[in-house]
């Protein structure tokens, strides 16, 4: 029969959606109520001079044993070193039962004056179920008489608060908030803990379940963040989480996130997140040799949001070249570097069957030190719920000078059907949670439709625009040789560094029935760039033998991508 593991929460809901600008509503919420994990405190006077508390009680199957552990901690009052308590620790059921827990041999001996220490016991009871446990008691023998005499120390009520594992049922009526913060007394009286996001990755081990915690200091001193874990649970099934960050120090009133990451297998659905604390237990065996074990202790029981908490609904419109608000807690992104999406445009690809979403991000460094390009990665979504991520190009410079701007693009391909429209954009930081990617800015934004009829083409950073043309053949024994002859009048924007690896134009020359016979690619940049001006090239390298009349040359804005060279139509003349 399952047990239920109960905990003692406040109701409360706190909207979590982690659409850009709401975070910093989220993240700077500090009068929420505030969840603790229940546990027996209240320092119970142990001896003259100790005091104890019962960090956490576990009673689980494992295999054809069932397992019962405790942590307890231990508080000397006095001035002087003291021991510990030479009493044994027994664990009382409903039905009367004692079992006799064994001491870690890792244990402490001796507890420095003002110190705490923390002390683990544990026994395994093979082929038999303990039952629902009732108490836990110091019990000290005196074996130096006959019969030999056992008096209660102190006897701890722990009924309905030991932690069954994999048995663990959850009081639907006990579940924590999301949203809501919750301590942990039992190992930290001062920090506090609130789960923001939840998002759901494919990696290549299998699905992946990424939470994401706001730790916030609210005491005076600094403090480290505790070796807990978070743990993913079915109806039936858990899966143990992994903490991200080894080490997480928050100075008073500092927050940070902490991240997890809950492996599943496919087709799983979550039903909530369990708060557990690991306790070390050392066992010797029979030639003295140790052996580690490690029990678990369920502290918090967290209800999941419907879906990931990023609700690309709640993201806010975007103006192209407006700045980009990013998460304040997030540090990826250096507070003197504005990031700013320059262009979304919609190409076609070399290959059939799937179009090119270019992407142009502008990164302006405002100070007054060269900064790293920011490593951030882009994410699309469309209306219909379909996510794209983006491919960064590749280059050529990794700092930002002083006042000066850059331009990045990313390549998403999407399926010949995508429209462009309707769609949401995730900004994300692959670092700090490395290897999962975190959301850390997002807005709603569409393909910007492009002007074949305008004279002025765009190329972000460059724009060019077109004075006259005409192209002629030139014949030889060899065959057909086409001159093409532009005047272009080419700006680049003030301030705005470009890559060798950005755009090129390309000039794709069509016979009468549309199909390219030859094509001609020119850089704004590096070597045989094209400058303002009258400017004649050859076009060689035909694909037919014979002279074709009118010609249909249509200009493209050429990004090199992963995937091929993405062509974005900006112009067509005809003869």
């Amino acid at each position: 029969m399952k047990r239920t593991f109960k905990t003692t929460l406040t109701a409360a809901v706190l909207s979590v959606s982690l659409a850009v600008t709401a975070v910093p509503t989220l993240v700077l919420a500090a009068d929420a109520a505030v969840s603790e994990a229940q546990s027996v405190r209240g320092q119970y006077q142990l001896t003259s001079v100790v005091r104890a508390d019962i960090k956490g009680v576990t009673d689980e199957r494992t295999g054809d044993s069932t397992r019962i552990g405790a942590a307890v901690r231990l508080y000397n009052e006095g001035t002087r070193v003291t021991r510990v308590p030479d009493f044994e620790l027994r664990a009382r059921t409903v039905d009367g039962i004692e079992y006799t827990l064994k001491p870690s041999a890792g244990n402490a001996k001796a507890i420095q004056p003002k110190e705490k220490v923390d002390l683990s016991y544990m026994i395994s009871i093979d082929g038999g179920v303990a039952g629902e446990l009732a108490e836990i008691a110091w019990v000290e023998v005196d074996e130096y008489v006959y019969p030999k005499v056992e008096t209660t120390v102190l006897a701890v009520p722990v009924q309905g608060l030991a932690w069954n594992g994999e048995d663990f049922e959850a009081d639907q009526n006990a579940l924590s908030a999301w949203g809501k913060p919750f301590r942990l007394p039992v190992l930290s009286e001062t920090l506090q803990f609130t789960p923001v996001t939840l998002i759901n990755e494919k990696t290549p081990q299998g699905p992946v379940t990424v939470v994401t915690l706001v730790a916030e200091n609210t005491g005076n001193r600094t403090e480290t963040v505790p070796n807990f874990r978070i743990d993913g649970r079915t109806d039936s099934k858990s899966y143990p989480g992994k903490r991200v960050e080894e080490t997480v120090e928050l100075k008073p009133g500092e927050k940070k996130y902490v991240h997890y990451g809950i492996l599943t297998e496919n087709n799983v659905t979550l039903s909530k997140l369990i708060v557990v604390t690991p306790e070390t237990f050392v066992a010797l065996g029979a030639d003295g040799t140790p052996s580690v074990e490690q029990f678990t202790v369920g502290r918090v029981a967290i209800e999941l949001p419907q879906g990931d908490t990023v609700d690309p609904a709640t993201l806010p419109a975007y103006t192209l070249r407006d700045r980009i608000t990013f998460d304040p807690l997030s540090k990826l992104i250096d507070k003197e570097t504005d990031v700013s999406l320059a262009d979304l445009s919609m190409t076609e690809s070399e290959a059939a069957g799937y179009n090119t979403v270019i992407a142009k991000f502008l990164v302006k460094n405002n100070g007054e030190r060269p900064v790293p390009l920011p490593a951030f990665q882009v994410e699309l979504t469309n209306a219909q719920g379909f996510r794209y991520f983006g491919t960064r190009q590749v280059t050529a410079v990794e700092q930002l000078a002083p006042n000066l701007s850059y331009v990045i693009n990313y390549a998403f391909a999407v399926p010949s059907s995508e429209t462009g429209e309707d769609l949401f954009m995730k900004l994300l930081d692959s670092q700090t949670a490395a290897p999962y990617n975190i959301p850390i800015a997002g807005f709603k934004t569409a393909v910007v439709e492009d002007k074949t009829d305008d004279d002025v083409l765009s190329f972000y950073p460059f724009t060019a625009k077109l004075r006259t043309w005409d192209i002629s053949a030139l014949g030889s024994m060899a065959g057909y040789t086409y001159k093409m002859r532009l005047d272009l009048d080419i700006t680049a924007a003030d301030d705005v560094v470009a890559d060798p690896n950005a755009s090129s134009m390309l000039i794709e020359i069509c016979d009468p029935l549309g199909r390219p016979i030859a094509s001609e690619t020119r850089p704004f940049t590096g070597p045989n760039h094209l400058v303002s001006g009258p400017q004649t090239f050859a076009i060689q390298n035909l694909l037919t033998d014979q002279f074709e009349w009118p010609l249909t040359i249509n200009i493209y804005e050429a990004i090199q991508t992963p995937n091929g060279v993405a062509k974005r139509l900006v112009k067509t003349l005809k003869q």
